[in-house]
């Protein structure tokens, strides 16, 4: 709790100005009047203080970049509770925000706070501090409610990849060598082929069947396995890195290769260009402000033949 007499003072100073230079009955009963409604105002907000109650709205669905996003701060009480003037600080999409509202009885309010999306993957509504004052502002309490966090996903931005060039194993497996035919039955995939055509990628080149044919052959069925390439999101990564994460990916995937991005513990596998949107929006709920934010790079990664790593420093290819 704290206090701020500053303006009880200004009002005492006019009422004792009042009292010995204009009417000294009219002074005493303004003072008194001063007195009740200070003492009134006082007890009023150290009984209700405890009795409110702050929750943050639920957000729907994702968010593009620079769209503006509205969240909701739902503002009640409990029991006996008149409070004038609360105030809300906090951060939101990354700036902060103050609101106000007040409550009276079980009625208070909803505040709606709107910013627009600047960053991309999860953006948390986080409450700092809520303040709570009197009727005169003589006393002002800091609640100890802390509601759960909202958050807002933010969809990362389409770019161009501008890292260094990264080239997937391009040699087949030994179980590619003599498969000219469709998928056999029984659910075992097969491959047809076809001659190369400029433009086609070139993990689909079988080379040890083309070396017998004497020609460029290109495998038609791409429900097959490759090695997929590990993009990592290193600790401290920002939108920026979100955002290269993804264009890599879809740089790789359309030349038919397949990827799995990985940031902290958690990972997403694409190999189909359906399965692009999905990762977009499987990092647009990623939270690149958590604690411990990719490091999660498992076994798996570290024994892949191709490991690219994006941090805020720059993309390295291992």
């Amino acid at each position: 709790m704290k206090l701020h007499p500053a303006g009880f003072i200004q009002a005492l100073a006019f009422v004792v100005v009042f009292l010995l230079f204009i009417s000294g009955e009219a002074g005493w009963i303004l003072i008194y009047c001063m007195l009740a409604a200070i003492a009134a105002s006082i007890v009023t907000c150290v009984l209700s203080h405890k009795h409110i109650s702050v929750s943050c709205g639920s957000f729907a669905g994702v968010y593009q970049l620079g769209q503006e996003v509205t969240a909701e701060l739902h503002v009640g009480g409990r029991g006996f509770c008149i409070l004038p003037f609360v105030v809300i600080n906090g951060f939101f999409m990354g700036k902060p925000f103050s609101a106000r509202c007040s409550v009276f009885g079980r009625r208070g309010g909803c505040v709606k706070i709107t910013m627009r999306a600047e960053e991309c993957c999860l953006n948390r509504l986080d409450i700092e501090q809520v303040q709570i004052r009197d009727f005169l502002g003589i006393i002002v309490f800091s609640s100890p409610v802390r509601p759960e966090p909202g958050a807002a996903a933010v969809l990362p931005a389409i770019v161009e990849y501008s890292g260094p060039e990264v080239i997937p194993p391009l040699l087949p497996s030994d179980e590619d060598e003599e498969t000219e035919r469709p998928a056999l039955s029984g659910g075992m995939p097969g491959y047809e082929h076809r001659g190369y055509v400029p433009g086609d990628s070139p993990r689909r080149i079988n080379y040890k069947l083309s070396a017998k044919k004497r020609t460029l052959l290109v495998r038609r069925d791409e429900g097959t396995a490759t090695e997929r390439v590990e993009i990592v999101l290193a600790p401290g990564a920002d939108c920026a890195c979100a955002e290269q994460a993804f264009a890599l990916s879809q740089k790789l995937i359309s030349g038919g290769g397949s990827v799995r991005v990985i940031f902290g513990g958690e990972s997403f596998p694409a190999a189909s260009p359906a399965e692009v949107y999905k990762l977009r929006e499987w990092l647009a709920f990623r939270d690149l402000h958590s604690a411990g934010g990719g490091s999660g790079l498992s076994r798996s990664a570290s024994l892949s033949h191709t490991v690219v790593t994006i941090s805020p420093e720059g993309i390295t290819v291992q």
